[in-house]
């Protein structure tokens, strides 16, 4: 049985092409040890010691951190067919939390899965690291929103962000995509207080660019909302090959 789910496969070929030998090696991986757990439930501490490479095969989580004072800052948001702490074996605690938002389920790697990869199946090791350098891309990225874009611009810049991740993944239907963050869950990724992130939710309904309704974000006008954030689509496929998933054609098939 395949443990991959489709959207898996799909971001993963976007980086370039798979042999269907390395795919079922990497199934066979994930099918060994499945966890599923409910919403809102930690799945590494901060301070606990790393763990193996996971897949999240459904369902959306975050990395976070929390102050002292318990003020906590979202540090990036995990999309079905995301892979975390590919290098985790690097260091000896975590200094980040990863929290289920939804319920998940996660395929837990053997912690030798990129000796293996290195050695008997290369292409999965490209594959493996061109997401976590997209990660990074990704990370870098909300850097720059949270010093330099208005408020405004940062809320259309995450908007843009997820859609265009889920497209790339086969998630969307139409212009439509899931959206599983809540007001507050906003204010502690983009840096805002709830009231101003609703307001500003509002701002974008009332001029026709978007609609949020039942856990669905809805986009109307995506180069507007494209316009308005400053969005460049291209850090998110910067290991994308000849071969891969073609973003610009796919995000132009729902203009």
């Amino acid at each position: 049985m395949c443990a991959l789910t489709p959207h898996v496969t799909y971001k993963l070929r976007g980086f370039g092409p798979m042999e269907c030998a390395s795919e079922d090696w990497l199934s066979d991986l994930a099918s060994r040890n499945i966890r599923t757990l409910p919403p809102r439930i930690d799945l590494l501490r901060q301070g606990d010691g790393t763990g193996p490479m996971h897949i999240l095969l459904d369902g959306w989580a975050i990395r976070y951190k929390m102050l002292v004072d318990g003020r906590r800052q979202i540090l990036s948001i995990l999309l079905p067919g995301d892979i975390f702490d590919i290098n985790g074996f690097m260091a000896k605690s975590m200094d980040h939390s990863i929290a289920s938002l939804t319920g998940v389920k996660l395929a837990v790697l053997d912690k030798d899965v990129l000796a293996t990869a290195r050695s008997d199946y290369p292409d999965v090791e490209k594959l493996l690291w061109c997401d976590m350098h997209v990660s990074a891309a990704i990370q870098r990225e909300w850097s720059t929103s949270l010093g330099q874009r208005t408020a405004r611009e940062r809320m259309a810049q995450l908007l843009c962000e997820l859609y265009t991740r889920q497209t790339s993944s086969h998630l969307c239907e139409g212009q439509a995509c899931a959206f599983h963050l809540t007001q507050t869950e906003l204010a502690e990724t983009l840096g805002m207080t709830p009231v101003y992130v609703n307001r500003t939710l509002q701002d974008l309904r009332r001029e026709g660019l978007i609609q949020l309704e039942n856990r669905t974000l809805t986009i109307h006008d995506l180069p507007s909302l494209e316009q308005l954030a400053l969005f460049d689509p291209g850090y998110l496929r910067i290991c994308e090959s000849d071969g891969g998933t073609d973003l610009n054609k796919e995000r132009a098939d729902v203009l």
